[in-house]
């Protein structure tokens, strides 16, 4: 059975959306478990209504509100299928998309997959050859015990980002492939827009990650501190420039931005106390 783990906060209208496209699909042995990390737009009431009209079983855990981590693992610890598809509240699937993650498993047991995600108005994202870089919480799948099995999500990345790509790393870790699933269709409801405040803190999530994992993780995540110094440097000045002609460059600005203050903090953590007795 599969176990569709959707973490929600806030996104009523979508999240609706997203639960009536399970409704359609072509496989029927799956659960839904949505986790509400503390919604306050009327999300509760919306899935007592739906919940008594759903075709596929639906388990609805209330939390308060801790962040996309401790929303996805709490949901997690209470499913029962042994396949986990992750979807975030603002993905629709295609009617197929369940059946051909079911079909995957079978025949890839200790891997995972990476369905393609449309965005409205923003085109298409999907690696045609997906590492744990390109794990999100948006159609992809994998066993459940695998996932238990590394510990689950990072919850002390409760901010925007990484927290789906440092659990990738931890599974790559543990001998999963990461393998494409291109006819497994996903729609997302908001358009692929990049925000400057998000890159900031996908910046300082990723130089916690690689503060965790190496120096190999960070230059994959383009936060090492030999990158960092290289563009603080010389890329900054030729950024405000760059920002003047073409907004994007503001983005890797603001992730160098949220890196350094993750680099900054870091380093004026004290060093832990070791009480030694005789």
């Amino acid at each position: 059975m599969l176990s569709v783990i959707v973490p929600t906060h806030n996104r009523m209208l979508e999240l609706e959306r997203a639960l009536a496209g399970l409704e359609g699909q072509t496989y029927r042995d799956f659960e839904v478990v949505v986790a509400v990390d503390g919604s306050t737009d009327g999300t509760t009431a919306l899935l007592v209504a739906i919940g008594k009209r759903q075709p596929y079983p639906l388990t609805v855990l209330l939390l308060a509100q801790g962040g996309q981590a401790l929303a996805r693992n709490k949901a997690i610890r209470a499913a029962t299928g042994e396949t986990l598809v992750l979807c975030d509240d603002d993905l629709v699937l295609a009617p197929e998309t369940l059946a051909r993650h079911a079909a995957f498993h079978q025949l890839y047991p200790r891997s995972v997959a990476i369905g393609p995600v449309t965005y409205r108005e923003g085109g298409l994202q999907f690696p045609t050859r997906p590492g744990w870089v390109n794990l999100t919480g948006m159609n992809a799948s994998l066993p459940r015990r695998e996932a238990l099995a590394v510990g689950l999500f990072d919850e002390s990345l409760a901010g925007y980002g990484g927290e789906d790509l440092e659990f990738g790393f931890r599974l790559a870790g543990a001998g999963l492939k990461f393998r494409p699933l291109p006819d497994a269709d996903s729609l997302h409801l908001a358009p692929m827009v990049r925000n400057v405040a998000k890159a900031r803190s996908a910046g300082y999530q990723a130089y916690k990650i690689a503060a965790k994992h190496g120096a190999r993780v960070g230059f994959q995540l383009g936060v090492h501190p030999t990158l960092m110094a290289v563009k603080g440097a010389y890329l900054n000045r030729a950024l405000d420039q760059l920002v003047a002609n073409n907004p994007n460059y503001a983005f890797e600005r603001a992730y160098q931005q949220g890196a350094l203050e993750a680099k900054r903090e870091l380093e004026r953590e004290p060093e832990p106390v070791i009480n030694e007795e005789n």
